[in-house]
C-alpha cells in the first residue's frame, strides 16, 4: 500500500496526527515544498509529532516519509484512468491532478471515437462532401462553433461552408437547398429541436445529410444519409461541462478535414497562403 492509501485510514492515527494528515491530504502538491518546520507551522502541530507520523508510517524520519510521498503522489497521476466525463474531478483534487484527468478525459475519448468509424462511412461522408455544390453547417449553441472552426480551416482550401449566425435562421439554409447540395449537422443527443427540423426539411429537398451525433436511433440519425458516432459517455443534466462530447465532435471534424485535405494533398498544400500581416504605418 502506498503513502498516501495508507494516510487515508485516519482510524491509526491520534488525533493531533490526523490533523497532519488532513493536511496533507489537502495540500498534496504545496507539501512537496515544505520543510518540516513549515509543516510544523502550517498545521499547528510540533515537529515531534510529524516524526512520531513518519514512523508509524513506516519510515525512519521525516526526510524518508517525504520521499515517499512524493513517489505515491507521482504514482497517482500516473493512474489516473477512466475518468467519469460528467465529473472528471473532484472536490479535493489539486490543479495538476485536475490537469491530468482532463488529459485522460481528451484521450479516452478521442481513442472511443476514432474505434466508432469505419472505412465505408468516413469514405463515404468525405465522397458526398466533396461532391456538393454547396456545403451547409447546422449546429447550435457549442456545436455551432466547432462548425465555425471547420468553415474556416476549409475556406483556406477553397472550400466554403455555407452557415448562419442567427441559429432560428438556419433554417432558410434547409429550406433553399437542393439534391445537389449536402447537409453537415450536428446533435449530440440527436433530439435537438432545431437541428432535428432542419434535418427533416433537407431530406424533404432529397439534399443528403451528414449527421454526426451520440445516438445512432435518434430522429437525427434516422433522417441522415451518413451517421458520424459520438461515444454517448455524458448525461443530459448533471455534469461538470460538456468536455467530452466536445473532444469528440472537434475530433470527427478535424478527421474530416483531414481526409477532405488528402484528397488534394499536393494541390491543397502547395495552394496555401498565410494570412496577411497588418502593419501599422506611422
Amino acid at each position: 500500500m502506498n503513502l498516501i492509501n495508507q494516510l487515508k485510514q485516519a482510524e491509526k492515527f491520534t488525533f493531533n496526527e490526523n490533523i497532519i494528515v488532513e493536511y496533507l491530504l489537502s495540500h498534496e502538491e504545496e507539501f512537496l515544498e515544505l520543510s518540516i518546520y513549515d509543516l510544523a507551522k502550517q498545521t499547528n502541530s510540533s515537529t515531534s509529532t510529524i516524526v512520531r507520523l513518519s514512523k508509524k508510517c513506516g519510515y525512519s524520519g521525516f526526510k524518508e516519509f517525504k520521499i515517499a510521498f512524493a513517489r505515491a503522489l507521482t504514482a497517482k497521476y500516473q493512474q489516473v484512468a477512466d475518468v467519469d466525463a460528467n465529473t472528471p474531478f473532484e472536490p479535493r483534487d489539486t490543479d495538476l491532478l485536475i490537469s491530468k484527468k482532463i488529459a485522460q478525459l481528451m484521450s479516452e475519448t478521442v481513442t472511443v471515437t476514432q474505434e466508432l468509424l469505419n472505412t465505408r462511412k468516413l469514405n463515404h461522408s468525405v465522397d458526398i462532401l466533396l461532391a456538393a455544390k454547396n456545403i451547409y453547417g447546422i449546429g447550435v449553441s457549442d456545436n455551432y462553433i466547432r462548425i465555425r472552426d471547420l468553415k474556416t480551416k476549409l475556406v483556406r482550401i477553397g472550400i466554403y461552408l455555407r452557415t448562419i449566425d442567427l441559429q432560428a435562421e438556419q433554417y432558410h439554409l434547409a429550406a433553399n437547398a437542393t439534391k445537389e447540395d449536402v447537409a453537415l449537422l450536428i446533435s449530440y443527443s440527436g433530439r435537438t429541436a432545431e437541428i432535428v427540423n432542419d434535418a427533416k426539411t433537407f431530406a424533404q429537398n432529397g439534399t443528403p445529410i451528414v449527421a454526426i451525433t451520440g445516438d445512432i436511433e435518434s430522429p437525427l440519425a434516422m433522417y441522415a444519409t451518413e451517421t458520424l458516432l459520438l461515444p454517448n459517455k455524458e448525461e443530459s443534466t448533471f455534469k461538470v461541462s460538456n468536455f467530452s462530447s466536445q473532444i469528440a465532435v472537434e475530433y470527427i471534424l478535424n478527421v474530416l478535414y483531414s481526409c477532405i485535405f488528402n484528397r488534394n494533398f499536393e494541390g491543397n498544400y502547395s495552394g496555401q497562403r498565410a494570412t496577411p500581416v497588418s502593419r501599422f504605418d506611422f
